[in-house]
């Protein structure tokens, strides 16, 4: 799932520079609005938010049985369920927002990043607590708990860190016809900068996308490392 999504977004960003935009900074629904972007936003959100979909079940079934088999508190079996929920709207989220390029309907476009992008966060902050009262007994597992939790943190500080750039130009007397009218003419848009901050915004969006994707990569080691204690106990 990661590397597919790392996939469509480096392909997405390489054709927005093949387009003649300018290389700082595209938002990622940016990609949305010209093709052959528009064609790799739609397909590699579908298919990544059906992929969220399988894994976040999967960590939670995970999750369940290591929480059940250590005996611990129910209050993580809570915990553990209540990352669920919020992970799922967030995917679903992801499945739908390839169908509403924000220059078309920018408050159902919006509504959707925002459940990907909160939701994602709070998911991944979520499983990272649970997965640290589950493995902080495992000297051997540490490591990978560290990243996790520097990577959930880096999601957590993007989100902030892009939704307080956002609000110093997406104020309440923000002229949103305007700003979408710009997005007819591609080369007048993309190879422009008439709001700098949203630069900033941009890049603290894929700061807050690689740390979800660097989240969820970090439970690749967990399940080698699952498999590496059933075959000792073996």
């Amino acid at each position: 799932m990661v590397g597919s999504t790392c996939l469509w977004l480096i392909a997405g960003y390489v054709t927005w520079i093949w387009n003649g935009c300018k290389a700082y900074m595209p938002f990622i629904s940016d990609f949305d609005l010209y093709e052959p972007g528009d064609t790799i936003f739609t397909v590699g959100t579908f298919v990544s938010g059906f992929l969220v979909f399988w894994i976040i079940m999967e960590i939670h079934s995970m999750n369940m049985k290591r929480i059940t088999d250590g005996g611990y508190h129910s209050l993580w079996h809570g915990l553990n369920h209540l990352a669920v929920f919020p992970g799922l709207i967030g995917a679903f989220s992801c499945i739908r927002i390839g169908s509403v390029p924000w220059d078309i309907d920018g408050p159902m476009h919006g509504h959707y990043a925002l459940d990907i992008f909160t939701n994602g966060v709070y998911w991944c902050l979520i499983v990272s607590a649970v997965t640290i009262r589950i493995w902080w007994g495992h000297e051997r597992f540490r490591m990978v708990l560290g990243l996790r939790v520097f990577a959930a943190a880096a999601a957590f500080v993007g989100l902030v860190k892009m939704l307080s750039t956002q609000a110093k130009v997406w104020g309440p007397d923000f002229d949103w016809d305007s700003y979408n009218a710009m997005t007819s003419d591609m080369l007048t848009f993309c190879t422009s900068s008439v709001y700098p901050l949203l630069n900033v915004a941009a890049v603290w969006e894929y700061v807050l996308v690689f740390g979800i994707l660097g989240t969820i990569l970090s439970f690749l080691p967990e399940v080698i490392f699952v498999d590496s204690l059933n075959d000792e106990e073996e």
